[in-house]
């Protein structure tokens, strides 16, 4: 396959820039490291999904991948505020609710509304990590209407309350170990 193999020259490519990078330090070659890096992630999991056989790889990277799955997924990621029903995300997928709620769990490994959840909660643990704005404001960026109902979907995911996450993340420090489970 012709995709393969452009895909794979170009992550050989990158490899070797990032070697040289690496090898002769010129200026601002951290920057370039990590630039050339991500393009060869990203060309790195291109290839994957081509080579995977149907229904090897699930989760959000092969939602992204799928005609119908893909725009409701990038709906969901640049609105997690906004209240989302399975109806409004087919509308942007341009199919049935049915369809996209059908598709969505085959090829994510979960319903739409899951997932939406799941990612709001990914969202609200990361803004605490970094120390973001009180829980309130959280709460209502990532699509929860209140600070207690953040919340309760915080401890049912990850066992603590958004404040206690925040002391223990803040009491680890950049250790990178995690007091919670996620």
């Amino acid at each position: 396959m012709p995709g393969r193999t452009a895909e794979a020259a170009t992550v050989r490519w990158a490899l070797e820039q990032i070697d040289a990078e690496l090898r002769h330090r010129p200026l601002a070659s951290t920057l370039v490291t990590e630039h050339l890096a991500l393009v060869m992630l990203i060309h790195l999991l291109r290839l994957h999904l081509a080579v995977a056989r149907p229904g090897e790889v699930s989760g959000w990277l092969a939602g992204l991948a799928d005609p119908v799955v893909a725009p409701a997924l990038r709906a969901m990621h640049a609105r997690p505020d906004r209240s989302w029903t399975v109806a409004q995300l087919a509308e942007v997928a341009a199919v049935s609710r049915s369809t996209l709620a059908a598709r969505f769990k085959q090829v994510v490994g979960q319903g739409p509304l899951n997932y939406l959840s799941g990612w709001r909660i990914e969202l609200a643990a990361d803004r605490l990590r970094r120390g973001d704005g009180t829980v309130a404001a959280i709460a209502r960026e990532v699509g929860y209407g209140s600070e207690s109902a953040l919340s309760n979907a915080f401890k049912r995911v990850t066992g603590a309350s958004p404040r206690d996450y925040r002391r223990r993340i803040g009491a680890i420090g950049d250790s990178g170990v995690g007091a919670v489970r996620m």
